[in-house]
């Protein structure tokens, strides 16, 4: 039974520390890393960010020669010949006619007399033999029936109307603006990891004090029992000191459920698995931001990522109304060619060619006009958008740098409060446990003290969300680890 007991205890001892060990004490700067290493956004962003990258290096391709290999073999129905044979017969038969009068004319001073029709017919027949066998066929084999070509053909733009620098121009908005993006959303994390820690951090000061209040109300109403026994108040206080502690308790298991809702948010936020356990042990504590609004208003004109995502899409959007214009301009580009199989040629094929290409398009029936159009109001769209979401930002600058003003001007003021509050509970204690005072003054007051601290503590976490908006807007989310540290 002893070993039973013994087994038991070990087991829970091993359980209890492997729990500890996997528990890891999580600063706010060792969060924002994790979150930003884990986050699939991010990750998503940064592929993006190659694929620009690429785009911007193929961009520069559109300036070099373009060198091809056309490689075919074909076979035909059948050989392309060209065929004379008409002509040859013509010869033919014009020197046959020729050397069968040239015979009767030889026969008739020889002979004195001309030659007989059978004897024309066999120095006809004759004659048209010899020819036929000395003549050539009139047949030329212009190309095989199987034949193949392999051909190095290329191409060197000289000009395309602008149309080569602005795709260049237009890569490198693109990747800037890719760039941007990153930025944006690495800031939008930070963002949502800096306030999810901060919830963390609020609730646990929170139930800290929930915690200390159930604790002073739990005195309270044994020195409550103690003094009823001793005949020196009535039952109602003592009555009254038991809700006090059932509220207390009540508001506790509220805050901690709230504390272990936040902290799931937060592993959401770190992207962290389930057996992942981490200990926020930050306690929220005031520290000063001396910098003006000023600041970070200009700070949001040179930083804000969105307003250079906007600014790059803008440089895009100009790159393709130079691009669309190109169709307008003559289109000039050299080009040159080599076969490699010289003996498949024809006799009308060249083995190589070198020349200069000129295109004009006159008419496309308005569409490069339309399209012209379109890019121009396009650039106009995006200008007009960036100029709202400038105006935005300025009010979210201003806005965030307000509240962070009025929550520091809070937390300092409830510091004298919490001060008169302790100092209230202190004399209404006194006068209780004198029976001078009731138990709802005693339990009125502590109310008090902990509603005056817990207000601090939520305008101290109001201060450093406020913060936290001004970082994000102003372009310089990072910041918060230097502040918090």
């Amino acid at each position: 039974m002893k070993k039973n007991t013994w087994f038991k205890w070990s087991l829970i001892f091993v359980l209890l520390n492997l729990h500890f060990i996997r528990a890891q004490v999580l600063p706010l700067n060792e969060a924002i890393e994790l979150a930003l290493q884990r986050n699939q956004q991010i990750k998503q962003m940064e592929e993006r960010l190659k694929q620009k990258q690429h785009a911007n290096l193929a961009a520069w391709g559109n300036f070099l020669p373009q060198v091809k290999l056309e490689a075919s073999y074909t076979h035909l129905n059948r050989p392309l010949d060209i065929d004379l044979d008409f002509l040859r017969q013509g010869l033919l038969q014009l020197q046959t006619n020729d050397q069968v009068q040239l015979a009767n004319l030889k026969n008739l001073i020889l002979n004195g007399r001309p030659l007989g029709e059978a004897e024309l017919a066999a120095v006809q027949q004759q004659a048209y033999a010899g020819l036929n066998s000395a003549l050539p066929p009139f047949v030329l084999n212009f190309k095989d029936q199987d034949y193949r070509t392999a051909t190095l053909v290329g191409v060197q733009p000289i000009f395309l109307g602008g149309k080569l620098i602005a795709a260049k121009r237009f890569a490198s908005a693109e990747l800037d603006a890719s760039k941007n993006e990153l930025i944006k959303t690495r800031n939008e994390i930070i963002d949502q990891v800096v306030k999810r820690y901060l919830t963390v951090v609020l609730l646990n000061q929170v139930v800290k004090t929930r915690q200390n209040v159930l604790q002073g109300m739990l005195r309270h109403q044994e020195q409550a029992k103690k003094l009823f026994k001793e005949g020196l108040i009535s039952k109602s206080d003592v009555l009254r000191a038991r809700v006090a502690v059932a509220e207390a308790r009540r508001n506790l298991f509220n805050d901690q459920n709230n504390l272990k809702l936040a902290k799931t948010a937060l592993n959401y936020a770190l992207g962290a698995n389930p057996s992942e356990q981490y200990i926020v042990q930050d306690t929220l504590l005031y520290r000063a931001l001396p910098d003006s609004l000023n600041h970070f208003l200009q700070q949001a004109q040179n930083n804000q990522p969105l307003l250079q995502f906007l600014t790059n899409k803008e440089k895009s959007a100009a790159q393709k109304f130079t691009a669309e214009r190109a169709e307008f301009l003559p289109q000039l580009a050299a080009f040159g060619k080599y076969e490699m199989y010289p003996e498949y040629l024809s006799l009308l094929e060249p083995r190589w060619a070198v020349g200069v290409k000129l295109e004009f398009s006159l008419f496309k029936g308005f569409k490069d006009y339309n399209q012209l159009q379109e890019a121009r109001h396009l650039r106009k769209e995006i200008h007009h958008l960036r100029e709202h979401s400038r105006q935005q930002i300025e009010l979210w600058v201003q806005k965030a740098y307000q509240q962070m003003r009025n929550a520091e001007n809070r937390y300092q003021q409830l510091a004298s409060d919490i001060a008169l509050a302790k100092e209230n509970l202190r004399s209404q204690q006194k006068r209780f446990e004198a029976g001078l005072g009731t138990s709802l003054d005693v339990i009125d007051a502590r109310l008090i003290l902990e509603e005056e601290q817990i207000a601090r503590h939520q305008a101290l976490f109001d201060y450093y969300q406020s913060m936290m908006d001004l970082f994000t807007a102003s372009g310089q989310s990072e910041r918060i680890t230097k502040i918090w540290d």
